[in-house]
């Protein structure tokens, strides 16, 4: 498994987000940093609450490439 942190600056963010999480194969993990939530990127009502975090944790398979281009315009300044 690979993981980014990301950002949603706007709900368009979180709703393109969702799209290309559902084109991948393999599962898309969405976890806080506390560990409170950790929930299936592909069920867009389970991101809604993540506009109002920070920031996210996603967790998904290496071989999912383009996602991974995708995440990279929503990467977290660290």
């Amino acid at each position: 498994m690979k993981s980014k942190t990301i950002i949603f600056k706007t709900a368009n963010d979180l709703y393109d987000f969702n799209k290309e999480a559902s084109k991948c194969k393999t599962d898309v993990r969405i976890k806080t940093a506390s560990g409170t939530f950790d929930f299936d990127a592909k069920t867009l009502l389970g991101l809604f609450f993540a506009l109002n975090l920070p920031s996210i944790d996603v967790f998904y398979d290496e071989q999912e490439k383009e996602f991974d281009e995708y995440l990279t315009s929503l990467e977290a300044a660290e």
